[in-house]
This record gives C-alpha cells, structure tokens and sequence, in this order.
C-alpha cells in the first residue's frame, strides 16, 4: 500500500484509529479506512502493533505492580440528626404564660441570647435564654400560650457537629468495630469520612438491625438532621499485588491485564482474589514489579480487538 495512509508514523496512526473509534465521528458519515499499522508491527500472538509510548501520548498511565491495599467495604443506609450532646431543651423553671416570642425555628442563637419572655404567677417575668451557640430546631410556644417545666418550649442544637446513625444488617455485625473508618455520601454528592465511634450492644426486634453512630463535623452546615445518606464502612485488606479495577478487563473468555513486554503492551490472564470499591488483589498472573496499564487500558483493549478481528479471516 503507497496511499497516505501507510506513512502515517504510529503514534499519528493510533490517533487515527481512536478518532475512528470515537463516538462523534459515527452518524451518517461514510466510512474509512482504519489507518494501516506501522511496517514494523508484529501484532501476531495478542501484540498490539503500537508501541508503549504511543499508548503513553494518548492518555494511558504505565503502573508497577506492587502491594497495596484493597479498598473492600459494604454499603449500609444511614440518617444525620442532631449531636445528641449538643442539644438542649429549654423550658421554664415555674409554669407560666408566654408574653414574648422572640425566637422562631431555623434562627442561629448565640449563648444567653433570649428566646422568650414568660409570666409568672409567683415570679416577676424571666427570660428563657439558649445555653449554647446553634439552631432553633423546634418551638412549641406562641404569645399567650401556658408553658410549664414538664414540656420544652424550645429546642436548640449545636449543629457544628452531627450525629450519623446506621442501620447496620445482622451479616455485617460482626465485621464492624468502633474505630472503623467511614465514607458518608449523601444524595447531593456530599461526602465525608469519619469512624464509628459507637455500636448499639443489642439488636432492634422489629427491624433486625443494630444501629450504630459516627460523629462528622459540620461547618459549613451541608450535613443537615434527616439526609439520608449511604455509609459506606470500609475493611481495608492489604494484599502482594494490588491493581486498580479499570486495569483488569474481560478477556479471551477470562480476566487479563496488559502487561509491558518490550515495547508493547500484551494481554496477560490473571486471577482476580479478593475486591474492593476501587482496587482488587490479583493472586495470580502478575507479579511485583511487572509494569502494565492502568489508567486508559480500555484503548489498549480496543486496539488489540481490532487486531484480532484484522486476522480473523
């Protein structure tokens, strides 16, 4: 072939061929010709025909095999609420009659600020005030109303700080610790990490969960009482060879990194062990040190079917 096409040194030729590949360049266009691969290529036995650094140009990362850690985990459901610690109910010392509101749900408060005026019968009128920097969170008085010291008039939290609590199944029980570290990702995308700090000693008999508690902070006040988020408790599991799971791909019927051998990349069957969110251990088939693709390796897959379906005639 003397066409422009077979001059096209390989690393413009693997820009050709992925710009084929592209997902913009499909429609009602006519098709081409996917470029011709260098001269020099030996594609026979599962070899790419393009070199590592051509690869390399194009976005795909090189990673070393080593040991690491295996990010495994499950995923229960939880619910913020107030820091049970940080929350006061403010109500009267003697029962009385509320002749000022001063305060209403959702207003910030400073400590000793006031939050309404009540009469009293025996007293001269005093002042309910909040015990601490937060949040009116919830109000039960009006102008007029009687109030007495059985029931809270007001209720303020320090939301600086909030309490997530878990709804954790039998199964994972006995995996989960105080300490454990934490990822929070609520509905929004917010996300926090955090450690359990508490496990409840019994199991609830309606649900047939155990509720346990982690403790974020909160200073910007993102994390607002009743999101209901996912908590994610991470088992942390350290392993020889630990890879990235966009490394590992279907196969050849089977799993298989691309591992460097010269200057090329090759297809190399491993054996996946233990998995994790978004490492996995693989047991056999790579050993430390070996180099392979990481980041990107669905282009040296892609590659490497078409020189597949380029034989398979």
């Amino acid at each position: 072939m003397t066409g422009p096409a077979s001059r096209l040194l390989p690393g413009a030729a693997l820009a050709a061929a992925l710009a084929l590949a592209s997902p913009g360049c499909g429609g009602g266009e006519p098709a081409r010709r996917h470029p011709e691969p260098p001269a020099d290529a030996h594609a026979e036995g599962g070899e790419t025909p393009f070199r590592v650094a051509d690869f390399e140009r194009h976005g795909v990362r090189v990673a070393t095999a080593a040991g690491g850690t295996v990010d495994a985990g499950v995923d229960l459901p939880g619910e913020v609420r107030p820091n049970g610690d940080r929350l006061a109910h403010v109500a009267p010392r003697v029962p009385g009659l509320v002749r000022e509101v001063r305060k209403r749900v959702g207003d910030a408060v400073r400590a000793g600020e006031v939050l309404a005026v009540v009469e009293s019968a025996t007293l001269a009128p005093f002042e309910l005030r909040a015990a601490f920097d937060g949040v009116v969170v919830d109000r039960h008085v009006a102008p007029g109303e009687a109030v007495s010291p059985d029931s809270p008039a007001f209720i303020v939290a320090d939301l600086s700080t909030v309490w997530v609590d878990v709804h954790v199944y039998q199964s994972a029980l006995p995996d989960l610790r105080i300490g454990q570290p934490v990822r929070v990702v609520a509905g929004s995308g917010a996300e926090a990490g955090g450690r359990v700090a508490y496990v409840a000693p019994v199991v609830d008999q309606a649900t047939r969960t155990a509720t346990a508690r982690i403790e974020l902070p909160n200073p910007d006040g993102a994390w607002r009482p009743g999101l209901f988020v996912t908590v994610t408790v991470l088992h942390p599991i350290e392993a020889p060879v630990v890879v990235a799971r966009t490394a590992v791909h279907g196969y050849d019927g089977g799993s298989a990194v691309f591992v460097v051998e010269g200057d090329r990349f090759v297809p190399r069957p491993v054996t996946v062990g233990r998995r994790g969110r978004t490492t996995v251990e693989i047991t056999t088939g790579l050993s430390p040190g070996e180099r392979f693709a990481e980041e990107g390796s669905f282009l040296v897959k892609a590659e490497l079917g078409k020189g597949a379906a380029g034989h398979d005639h």
